[in-house]
Protein backbone atom coordinates (compact mmCIF):
# COMPACT_ATOMS: atom_id res chain seq x y z
CA UNK A 1 0.00 0.00 0.00
CA UNK A 2 1.35 3.56 -1.42
CA UNK A 3 -1.04 5.58 0.49
CA UNK A 4 -1.73 5.57 4.37
CA UNK A 5 -4.34 8.08 3.52
CA UNK A 6 -6.38 5.38 1.51
CA UNK A 7 -5.66 2.45 4.21
CA UNK A 8 -6.86 4.73 6.84
CA UNK A 9 -10.32 5.91 4.76
CA UNK A 10 -10.58 2.22 4.26
CA UNK A 11 -10.09 1.10 7.83
CA UNK A 12 -12.29 3.58 9.18
CA UNK A 13 -15.03 2.67 6.89
CA UNK A 14 -14.82 -0.79 7.86
CA UNK A 15 -14.53 0.34 11.50
CA UNK A 16 -18.02 2.41 10.96
CA UNK A 17 -19.72 -0.60 9.38
CA UNK A 18 -18.52 -3.24 11.77
CA UNK A 19 -19.93 -0.53 14.76
CA UNK A 20 -23.59 -0.76 13.22
CA UNK A 21 -23.42 -4.42 12.34
CA UNK A 22 -22.49 -5.31 16.00
CA UNK A 23 -24.55 -2.76 17.50
CA UNK A 24 -27.78 -4.67 15.52
CA UNK A 25 -26.77 -8.17 15.96
CA UNK A 26 -26.18 -7.21 19.73
CA UNK A 27 -29.54 -5.72 19.83
CA UNK A 28 -31.20 -8.61 18.31
CA UNK A 29 -29.06 -11.67 19.59
CA UNK A 30 -28.09 -10.38 22.96
CA UNK A 31 -31.22 -10.03 25.94
CA UNK A 32 -29.46 -7.77 27.88
CA UNK A 33 -28.79 -5.48 25.07
CA UNK A 34 -31.53 -3.71 23.33
CA UNK A 35 -32.15 -0.70 21.25
CA UNK A 36 -31.84 1.65 23.85
CA UNK A 37 -27.79 -0.30 24.32
CA UNK A 38 -27.15 -0.01 20.68
CA UNK A 39 -27.38 3.97 20.18
CA UNK A 40 -23.90 5.44 20.88
CA UNK A 41 -23.06 2.73 17.82
CA UNK A 42 -24.93 5.10 15.55
CA UNK A 43 -23.21 8.46 16.11
CA UNK A 44 -20.08 6.65 16.26
CA UNK A 45 -20.24 4.93 12.95
CA UNK A 46 -21.72 8.58 11.66
CA UNK A 47 -18.13 9.98 12.47
CA UNK A 48 -16.13 7.37 11.21
CA UNK A 49 -17.62 7.43 7.67
CA UNK A 50 -17.17 10.72 8.12
CA UNK A 51 -13.30 10.52 8.17
CA UNK A 52 -13.36 7.88 5.73
CA UNK A 53 -14.96 9.63 3.11
CA UNK A 54 -13.15 12.80 4.01
CA UNK A 55 -9.55 10.49 3.37
CA UNK A 56 -10.69 9.31 0.39
CA UNK A 57 -11.67 12.57 -0.75
CA UNK A 58 -8.20 13.51 0.37
CA UNK A 59 -6.78 10.91 -1.66
CA UNK A 60 -8.36 11.68 -5.00
CA UNK A 61 -7.81 15.48 -4.31
CA UNK A 62 -3.98 14.49 -3.93
CA UNK A 63 -3.95 12.66 -7.03
CA UNK A 64 -5.34 15.32 -8.96
CA UNK A 65 -2.68 17.66 -8.02
CA UNK A 66 -0.40 14.96 -9.17
CA UNK A 67 -1.84 15.10 -12.47
CA UNK A 68 -0.72 11.49 -12.23
CA UNK A 69 -1.93 8.24 -10.75
CA UNK A 70 -0.66 8.14 -7.31
CA UNK A 71 -0.28 4.75 -5.21
CA UNK A 72 -3.79 3.60 -3.47
CA UNK A 73 -6.33 5.44 -5.99
CA UNK A 74 -8.35 2.49 -6.55
CA UNK A 75 -8.26 1.57 -2.36
CA UNK A 76 -9.72 5.28 -1.90
CA UNK A 77 -12.47 4.91 -4.66
CA UNK A 78 -13.40 1.43 -2.60
CA UNK A 79 -13.21 2.98 1.05
CA UNK A 80 -15.00 6.00 -0.21
CA UNK A 81 -17.70 3.59 -1.19
CA UNK A 82 -17.98 1.77 1.75
CA UNK A 83 -17.64 5.15 3.63
CA UNK A 84 -20.93 6.17 1.92
CA UNK A 85 -22.48 2.96 2.59
CA UNK A 86 -21.82 3.19 6.08
CA UNK A 87 -22.89 6.78 6.41
CA UNK A 88 -26.16 5.89 4.66
CA UNK A 89 -26.74 3.37 6.93
CA UNK A 90 -25.74 5.41 9.82
CA UNK A 91 -28.31 8.16 8.82
CA UNK A 92 -30.93 5.49 8.37
CA UNK A 93 -30.28 3.93 11.62
CA UNK A 94 -30.14 7.73 13.04
CA UNK A 95 -33.73 7.89 11.61
CA UNK A 96 -34.96 4.92 12.70
CA UNK A 97 -33.74 5.36 16.81
CA UNK A 98 -35.18 8.84 16.12
CA UNK A 99 -38.71 7.81 15.30
CA UNK A 100 -38.56 4.76 17.55
CA UNK A 101 -38.12 7.14 20.69
CA UNK A 102 -41.05 9.19 19.14
CA UNK A 103 -43.33 6.67 19.56
CA UNK A 104 -41.76 5.09 22.59
CA UNK A 105 -42.79 8.36 24.05
CA UNK A 106 -46.13 8.57 22.85
CA UNK A 107 -47.01 5.58 24.02
CA UNK A 108 -46.14 5.97 27.40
Amino acid sequence: MGNSKAAWALITALLALAALVGAAAAARLMSQVGLIEAVPAVPLALVLALVSVSLARRVRFDQQQALRRTPGAGLAAVARGLGMLALIVALTAALALAVFAVLSLALD
